[in-house]
């Protein structure tokens, strides 16, 4: 068996009833059914229990909440991994076996004063065996830490402190009801927190346009969310929105504790700069700009979009029919594009939607805002609805990709060694989109598809 941070034990032992009883064993079986290891799911915590090495009756639970929710035969057939060996203490374990999913951190305090002049134990939680439960390794191995130094002062631990059952209700109690809890023994004071264990950021490129998804109404980082995504919605980092506050209207809180780059950062996050001009604006290296805009988009703060520009392609997505029945959607949306105009006369749903449906593929951004100004209808900044319409996957913009087909003879038998853009050429490989490779050659969209245009080698790719 290999040994590292995480030990994982799998077992196929049939899992008999033990103290659940029929009942309980049918229900966990229904369970399986619908969940399995791997799926990704998080499960709450079932039970709590303080597993020590007794100099005497050797492994056994001193403590456990609920109460015989391990049996003793089940905890006999994996106690050599709650109780392991010296070579494996103040490791997180997970241990898979018996129809649970267990984590701990043992401990081993070497004393005098001790029988065997050492004490072993382990703090674990237990969970479905299909639980995602990486979440609890660090608030396990906190618990591990603090309950040995409690130990070490007062023997809280060996002594089998009365407190201890208690002490287990209420983490049971808080960890699955509010992702945290408190716990206050004497002068001692620690804060527990179930931290979310999010995927890794996608990387950050020149082009890409960073918007705080507070602004557009999408889930603030802390706030549930109140709607699931779709089947066969687009690729958006997000698609659910939350009730608008009137009283304080997708504001950012610029005196918050941010760092001193995100907080330099921050006034030019406004959907429409992209990172390039972003560093540019803002004087700060680009490489600092990036790993900034990746950490806010790993905490959810911030999402990323193309560059908007008004020769932009955009085709509505299947979410867009959730428009037309979902009264806090449309609320929100009709709030954002309306912040900041003054007319009397504000837009309706009907008008968005008349927008909105008229993206399509051949069709620029430009075209549909000539239509719409010579229409009768109320006037909104059409840009803020791109904006918020491709954040919550309504629609979803189109790019160029050009591919150098590299043919060997050209009319004007122009040598492809003598051209002085071959460098941008190189780039006309089918995976840059024409706004990559403007910002990577630092050439504005006019000169880059003048040279597009010229050569009848290059292809172009929309998707």
């Amino acid at each position: 068996m290999q040994v590292g941070q995480r030990l994982n034990v799998l077992s196929q032992l049939d899992y008999e009833d033990g103290a659940n009883g029929k009942k309980g064993l049918m229900s966990t079986k229904m369970m399986e059914t619908r969940y399995y290891e791997g799926c990704g799911r998080e499960g709450p915590i079932r039970c709590i229990f303080l597993g020590e090495f007794h100099p005497v009756a050797g492994p056994k639970i001193s403590c456990q909440f609920p109460e015989d929710y391990i049996s003793k035969d089940v905890f006999d057939s994996i106690s050599a991994y709650i109780i392991p060996k010296p070579q494996i203490q103040k490791c997180t374990m997970t241990i898979n076996a018996l129809g649970h999913k267990i984590v701990g951190y043992p401990i081993r305090i070497d004393n005098p004063r001790y029988e065997r002049n050492v004490y072993l134990f382990n703090l674990c939680f237990v969970c479905d065996s299909w639980s995602k439960t990486v979440q609890y390794e660090p608030v396990v191995k906190k618990l591990g830490e603090h309950l040995t130094i409690m130990e070490e002062e007062t023997r809280f631990v060996s002594s089998g402190s009365t407190k201890l059952p208690t002490l287990l209700a209420h983490l049971l109690h808080d960890l699955n009801t509010h992702r945290k809890a408190t716990l206050v023994e004497g002068d001692t004071v620690m804060h527990l927190k179930v931290l979310e264990v999010r995927k890794d950021p996608p990387p950050v490129y020149d082009h890409h346009v960073p918007v705080l998804i507070a602004s557009v109404g999408l889930p603030r980082p802390g706030r549930p969310r109140r709607a699931a995504a779709s089947k066969g919605s687009e690729n958006i980092q997000s698609q659910e929105h939350l009730d608008v506050d009137d009283e304080e209207p997708f504001e950012v809180d610029m005196e918050a504790d941010w760092d001193l780059t995100t907080r330099q950062l921050l006034p030019f996050m406004d959907g429409y700069n992209h990172v390039s001009k972003i560093a540019a604006d803002t004087n700060v290296e680009k490489t600092l700009v990036k790993s900034c805009i990746q950490n806010l988009v790993y905490y959810g703060v911030v999402t990323l979009i193309p560059i908007l520009k008004f020769g932009n392609m955009y085709r509505a997505t299947p979410n867009l029919s959730r428009l037309f029945s979902d009264l806090e959607l449309q609320k929100s949306c009709l709030t954002f594009i309306s912040k900041g105009n003054d007319c009397k006369e504000k837009p309706t749903i009907s008008d968005v939607l008349e927008i909105l449906c008229s993206l399509q593929q051949g069709t620029t951004l430009r075209a549909v805002c000539e239509r719409a100004s010579n229409s009768p209808g109320p006037a909104f900044d059409i840009r803020r609805l791109v904006v918020y319409a491709q954040l919550h996957g309504l629609i979803k913009c189109l790019k160029r990709y050009p591919v150098f087909l590299r043919n060997p003879a050209r009319p004007n038998g122009f040598s492809s060694r003598m051209d002085p853009v071959l460098g941008i050429r190189r780039l006309f490989t089918g995976r840059h989109c024409v706004d990559e490779i403007c910002c990577l050659s630092r050439i504005d969209l006019p000169t880059l598809d003048q040279i597009i245009e010229d050569d009848p080698n290059v292809a172009i790719i929309w998707r």
